[in-house]
């Protein structure tokens, strides 16, 4: 039983570290790597930009607006 507490306590920790660099510092979470601007015509948009200004685009657009891809969460629906 502690070793479940303890995995739940190392497991917290992370996701809050995650979610202190989300939230604090996202010009380090969402980079060219991890995000990209696509039009409703399927073309990428040049002009894009990164960081703090992404985020709050993010923030103000539309639940209809986004669409989340992830690589990782493709294989595990697959996989499942």
């Amino acid at each position: 039983m502690e070793k479940w507490i303890y995995r739940i306590k190392k497991v917290s920790l992370l996701l809050a570290a995650c979610a202190f660099f989300g939230l604090f510092y996202p010009e380090f979470c969402l980079n060219e790597d991890t995000c990209r601007v696509v039009c409703e015509d399927g073309q990428t948009e040049e002009e894009t930009e990164y960081g703090s200004e992404l985020y709050y685009r993010l923030l103000s657009a539309k639940p209809e607006e986004i669409k989340a891809k992830s690589r990782l969460w493709e294989l595990l629906k697959n996989w499942f």
